[in-house]
């Protein structure tokens, strides 16, 4: 089902930026410590995955089948180089073959933005809800943003880095203060707190069978204006609820 709302997308060349390994060793460590009671014995898809690097580590640490489905071209290719299966395609209406048995969103549901937040929200329940009793499990790799204020640190961010002219003055503090660089600005990023995730499976439909916490990262100072009290990176593992 196509989405309701257009996807606000990244350009190449902010894309680029994400073809990094720095979180990789953790999410493979969520991912087989979620999964170690029930291996899985088909295909692990990875929704975003880029240029391979969590499926090219999965695959070799857990012999495991690794299928990456990404919208970069350029990711895609690099992924068939290094011998990763990979298909271009859309995270919002992907391609389904009917041999996958868990799906994987690797810090990716943060960057399914819209017009506004309630079609940001729209979006990413569409990105999980086209796998819902297409697949057996889906790992979700996230950050989390806990506020001193409710839930306010997350919406603050996509405020800021969704709107043109709070970017441009974004990006012209963040040339004195490099702790407000954000490679997002124009674009738009949706942050959520551990609680708002979890509340976003379940009027899905999904029970969180299992779930880790993440290490919790330096905050610098300045972020401290968004009402940030703490940022990690959590796993959950999710079944549809019978």
């Amino acid at each position: 089902m196509p989405a309701a709302t257009p996807q606000i997308k990244l350009e190449p060349g902010q894309i680029e930026e994400f073809y990094h390994d720095q979180f990789v060793e953790d999410q493979v460590r969520d991912f087989q410590a979620l999964t170690i009671a029930r291996p899985p014995a088909g295909i692990v898809v990875d929704i975003g995955g880029g240029v391979g690097h969590f499926a090219s580590a999965l695959s070799k640490q857990a012999d495991t089948q690794l299928r990456v489905i990404d919208m970069d071209p350029v990711s895609v290719s690099a992924c068939r180089e290094k011998g990763v299966l990979a298909v271009q395609g859309d995270a919002l209406e992907p391609e389904i073959q009917g041999d996958e048995e868990i799906v994987c969103f690797n810090l990716i549901l943060h960057h399914l933005v819209g017009r506004d937040d309630s079609s940001t929200r729209a979006l990413q329940c569409q990105a999980l809800e086209a796998w819902k009793g297409k697949s057996r499990e889906i790992f979700v790799n996230e950050y989390i943003y806990q506020s001193f204020l409710g839930h306010v640190s997350g919406k603050l961010i996509y405020i800021i880095t969704s709107s043109r002219l709070l970017s441009k003055v974004g990006r012209a503090v963040s040339r004195i203060i490099p702790a407000f660089k954000a490679n997002t600005f124009g674009v738009g990023v949706r942050f959520r707190s551990h609680e708002e995730w979890e509340r976003l499976f379940a009027e899905l439909g999904f029970t969180v069978v299992d779930r880790r916490r993440g290490e919790a990262e330096k905050i610098a100072l300045p972020l401290r204006l968004l009402l940030i009290k703490t940022i990690r990176r959590d796993s959950f593992l999710l079944r549809a609820s019978t």
